[in-house]
This record gives C-alpha cells, structure tokens and sequence, in this order.
C-alpha cells in the first residue's frame, strides 16, 4: 500500500459530502507524494498481536521477530554485551517513513491548534515489541484510518475557527479579506513549517494559500472559511501525517546516510516531545545547528526543560510497563467487588507521575523507582489502595509504609492489572512483561500442540500447582521456566492489583526466583522483594537502555547496534542512572543522527 493510494481513497469523498470542500483539494495534497510504506499492514498488526495468556496457560505471540530472530528462547544469538544483553543477529532496518503515532498525532495537534483542541477516535497505533513508534516505522494509514483522520482534521480546525479570539491568538496575522494574499501566505508558510517539520518550497505555500483563496472566495463562505480548509489540507497532507526522516549521503563521513538538519528537528521533537517541533528548534535546523553533536545537545537540554518533556517520558512509561491496553482491562466485579472504571485513568497517571517526577523532578535514578514507595494518588486510587485520603480533588503525594508489601513500580495498580485476566492471576503474563520488557528476554510463541492448563479441581488447587502440571509437557517446560518463577513472586497481589493473603483456601505462595543466562539465581517472597532483585540484576540498565534506544530509533535493536548501545548503557551508569541525561547521550549520538549504525554489513 503507498501513502497515495491511502489518502487517495479518503478524499475521494469530498464530492458527496455536502459539508466538505469539492475535489479542489485533491491535486494540492497528493500530486506529488507517491511513497511506499514497505510493508504490509495487516502482516505487521498480526505480528505485534499484544501477547497475554490464553485460558489454556499458552502464551500468544507477541510482535514476530524477522531474521534474525534469537534460536534460543533466552534469545543467546551471540557473545553476552554488558550486563548479559542479548541481541538478535542482523543488520538494522534501513530508514522509512514513520507514520505518526496516535500520541504523536494528538500532541501534534495540540500543540499546533491549541491545548484544548478536540480529539476524536483514531486509528489505532500497532505495537512491535511493546511500542507503537517501532509500529510506525512499519505500516500505512489504512482506509478506515484516513477517514478516522479526516474527520479529526475537520473537527479541531472547525473547532479553532469558530472562536476569533482563538484565531487571533494562534494565527500570525488575520487577512483583511480574500485579497489578502500577503497574510494568507504568510500564514500558511509558518503554520506549515511547523506541521511539515521543515520549510514549505514556494509551490507549496503558492497551492496551500491558493486553495485558502478560492474557498474564501465562494458564495457565503469568506476568508477564516478558507483558511480553515487550507490548513486541514495541510494537516491531511502525507508530509503531517509522516515524519519523513531518510537521511542524504555524507561526504565527510565517507558518503554515511546522515539526517539532515530539518530532519533532526523532526527526530529531536518526536523524541522528547512527542510531537512537533517548535520555532526555535527549526530556526536553529535552519542555522545549520542540528547537525554536531553540541548544538544538539544545546537544543535537547532546552526541550528536556520545557513540560512538554513529560509528555515523551509519559507515553514511554506506559507502553514500557505494559498499561497502554489499561482502559479496556475487565474483572468480573463478584470477584472483584472493589473494582470500578475510575481506577484505570487514576492508575495509568500514577505510573506516568511516578516516571514523570524522577526524571524531572526528582532527577534521580530511575532503576531506583523498582524499590521506591513514594507514590502519586487521588482520592479514588487512595481508597482503593487503603492509603489516607486527602479530601481534595487532584492527585498529591502519598507513600506506601515500610510494612506494605506494595512497592516499586511493578507493585503499581496499573502494571498488575494490566498483566491480570478478568477472573483470576496470571503468573504466566506477569512473568512475561518482566522478562521481555525489564530483562530483555525473548519469549517465543508456544507452538501448535500445547496442551491446555489444567482445569481448576477446587479451591485448595493453586494456580502454581496447575502450572506445574502444564510444565511437565515438554513443549512448555522451556518458556514457563523463564516466566513463571518471576510471576510467582506477584501473586501476593491479586488481578486487580490488590493485596491478598489466601488464594481460595490456600494461603498465597509468593516465593520465586530470578533463573537464567545473565541472571543471578535471586530468591524472593513477594513483590516488593522482586523489585529489589531485579535492581540487582546487571542487565537491567542496559535492557532499559536498549527500549530507549530502539523507541528513539523506531525500530528493534540488533547485534550490529551493541557497540552503541554499550557505550550509552555505561554512561547511564555513570550519570547515576538518570533517564533525562540518557537522552541527551542518545540524541547526540552517532545512532541518532545517522541512518544506520557504524559497521552495519551492506
């Protein structure tokens, strides 16, 4: 499927709506753009099913690995890097367009029409190894997505449009009239350059403004009539809706694909800001500035200060942990009576000001968040957990007592019930979001013939003991070995993330250990006691370090990126651990500012 044939088929609607503008817009956002994505969509979002546990104790696939896909399930395809860090063989995708990302669609949004700007339904993002920025890099808009964003373009410029004072406010000038072609062109120039990420050429502001005047110009319609539509062609071009980072040769570096200036203030922005970037940062692009290793940091210390920060740190937080599927998390309410709708957003902003408050606030080590008991709360979530409520709307900070076995980040209401099914405990899951996202483990599908869990024979029956009997099938040993002794040392807390002591009639054993190639053979009882182990554990930094990395680059980290991923991994560890200066080593670096790693075969 090509960008083309998408948008094509979404604006050949606009002759039977009578709300719309005619085919007027056609020509002006697609005739020049005819790229091809490079895959196909329904193969990738089959790839990156979200893995979960089937009521059979299988483990689905999560996103399939392409060649070089680790031959063990510990994924040891090559010599360990530091810390124990296995990475699959291969060379690096080469670079794509990058379709925005629902975060990056909204915050973009936001950021160009105003704050308050409403957001509708959107096509959903497709996750590859836990993130949907790697998605990105992998499929199209569908059909049903176009018109999904169509219709959200309409909407917010709509919405912009009908207040003057917000005109006023965003725009740089308002035209006296349809003749106005100074303003309006003006107009389109800087707002494009914005949402583009680089300068329009003059055929493009000439089309763009051109547009804007032959609506404004139709009977009942006027010059804000025709400004709308002209940046809601602008905001339904291929050029928004696709960061188009593909770099150009580099006769310094030996003729490397490098990224350009502009496409470094499109790489800078989506990082740290999830979105697009702002004027300074293009002045700067403009300048010549992006391209060394100072002027990046100089731009990348500024946006690292600006709240807009917290926005990249939040989406990250939550698909790092798992929770981005929290809002459609069920549990049956006699089983879980406590349980209630209100919990999922309260949970979701816990974990998010948890991240958000080391990193910026705090400025601390983040591996130390797996043992911290601070936390944020409202009411809501107060009650639930059984902490003091403050009687005062909003979240505040609370912390969990030294005798609570709640602690870390894994002990969040958000990370359990997430990895929880509707009825009951899944060690299995719990095991899996651990070993594959904070220990950088590969866990494969199971295969065609596993045998179902065995069915529950009353409630003095655990779950540990159903499993046992499902991992002495040969076909499961391998994989629940490497998950369930993790997930064990969870079950203290049932599926909607509460404490519990007893499971059924049966008081909860919570023992587990950490097994395996790079692990240090830990034993713990009970959540909090895990979190400490796997902040023991040497791999851990630089797993974090390698979901930075490929969520930055978009794509999955291979055998070929170690060096870089090495040399990023020990300055964590020399910057005590801090994610914000982890960033800026990884924006100033040669990874991020080429379009493949050093030494990759050709």
């Amino acid at each position: 499927m090509t960008v083309a044939a998408s948008t094509y088929r979404a604006h050949s609607r606009y002759a039977s709506s009578p709300r719309r503008v005619p085919a007027l817009v056609l020509p002006l956002l697609f005739g020049s753009l005819a790229l091809g994505c490079g895959s196909d969509s329904s193969k990738q979002e089959k790839q990156s099913a979200t893995a979960d546990v089937a009521a059979d104790g299988g483990v689905a696939a999560g996103a399939a690995d392409g060649p070089g896909t680790p031959d063990s399930p510990g994924g040891a395809t090559a010599s360990a890097p530091l810390g124990g860090l296995y990475l699959a063989s291969g060379d690096p995708e080469p670079a794509t367009l990058h379709r925005l990302t629902r975060s990056e669609l909204v915050h973009s949004l936001q950021d160009l029409l105003g704050a308050d700007v409403p957001i509708g339904e959107l096509e959903p993002d497709v996750l590859v190894g836990g993130f949907s920025a790697i998605g990105a890099s992998s499929v199209a808009v569908s059909p049903a997505g176009v018109g999904l964003h169509e219709q959200e373009v309409l909407d917010a410029t709509g919405f912009l449009f009908a207040d003057p004072a917000r005109v006023s406010a965003l725009l740089p000038c308002v035209p006296a009239g349809t003749a106005d072609s100074e303003c309006t062109s003006r107009i389109v120039a800087q707002f494009g350059r914005r949402a583009f990420r680089r300068p329009l050429t003059d055929d493009e502001v000439q089309r763009f403004a051109g547009l804007a005047a032959t609506i404004g110009a139709a009977p009942g319609a006027g010059e804000l009539l025709g400004l709308r539509y002209a940046l809601a062609a602008i905001l339904q071009s291929p050029s928004f809706i696709y960061r188009v980072e593909l770099g150009e040769p580099s006769a310094a570096d030996g003729g490397r694909l490098k990224y350009t200036d502009f496409e470094m203030a499109s790489r800078l922005a989506a990082t740290l800001w999830d979105s697009v970037p702002d004027d300074a940062l293009l002045d700067a692009a403009a300048a010549g500035a992006l391209t060394t290793a100072d002027g990046l940091e100089s731009q990348a210390d500024r946006l690292l200060a600006d709240p807009r920060a917290q926005r990249s740190i939040a989406v990250f937080t939550t698909e790092l942990f798992g929770v981005s599927h929290l809002e459609q998390a069920e549990k049956d309410d006699t089983l879980f009576p406590t349980w209630r709708a209100s919990l999922k957003s309260a949970m979701r902003e816990e974990l998010e000001r948890r991240v958000v408050d080391m990193v910026f606030v705090q400025r601390g080590d983040f591996l130390s968040l797996y043992e911290d008991r601070k936390t944020f709360v409202n009411d809501d979530l107060a009650q639930f957990y059984g902490l003091p409520a403050s009687g005062q709307p909003g979240f505040y900070p609370a912390e969990f007592p030294p005798e609570s076995k709640r602690a870390g980040l894994l002990g969040a209401g958000a990370v359990l019930a997430s990895h929880g099914l509707p009825q009951r405990n899944s060690p299995t899951a719990r095991g899996k979001f651990v070993s594959e996202m904070v220990l950088c483990r590969s866990i494969p599908p199971p295969p065609n013939n596993v045998p179902p869990l065995p069915p529950q024979a009353g409630p003095d029956v655990t779950m540990r003991e159903r499993l046992a009997v499902h991992r002495q099938a040969a076909v499961c040993a391998s994989c629940h070995s490497m998950m369930d002794p993790i997930g064990f040392g969870m079950e203290d807390f049932d599926s909607a993330g509460l404490h519990r002591t007893m499971e059924g009639t049966v008081p909860v054993d919570a023992s587990g250990s950490l097994e395996g190639p790079g692990l240090d053979g830990s034993t713990f009882e009970g959540l909090a006691e895990l979190g400490a182990a796997l902040r023991r554990q040497p791999v851990v930094a630089p797993c974090l370090v390698s979901k930075v990395y490929s969520e930055a680059l978009g794509r999955r980290a291979v055998r070929a990126d170690g060096e870089s991923i090495e040399q990023l991994a020990n300055s964590f560890t020399q910057r005590q651990n801090r994610l914000d200066q982890l960033l800026v080593a990884l924006v100033t670096s040669d990874s991020f500012r080429f379009a493949e790693p050093k030494g990759a075969t050709p």
